[in-house]
């Protein structure tokens, strides 16, 4: 049985990733909103992170829940470092990407 905690660390890696290979320029901030939009969601990505590997979610109903928390990855740290509004939001889109995949890849 996989650990919800391996999950939030590779999720941590995947951030790392994003970051590093998409917004070099930005690094720092990019890791600060990944960094911050686990914080607020850790709970939730846990609790369905937990279903989802007990049967009791599809991948699809785990991925329309974090979709849905889109809008917490606010991002603000990029804005303030002066990245443009489409390369935040493909951030975010890509964040959010990853979330699911890791998911899959760990918990199923």
């Amino acid at each position: 049985m996989p650990d919800i905690d391996a999950f939030l660390d590779a999720l941590r890696d995947e951030i790392t990733d994003l970051a590093t290979t998409h917004l070099e320029e930005v690094r720092d901030a990019a890791l600060e909103d990944g960094e911050a939009f686990l914080e607020r969601t850790q709970d939730d990505l846990r609790r369905w992170a937990r279903l989802l590997e007990q049967g009791e979610l599809s991948q699809n109903e785990f991925e329309w829940l974090v979709r849905g928390q889109k809008d917490l990855a606010e991002m603000e740290a990029l804005k303030q470092a002066g990245l443009a509004a489409v390369r935040a939001e493909q951030f975010r889109d890509a964040l959010m990407d990853r979330i699911v995949g890791t998911a899959s890849r760990i918990l199923l």
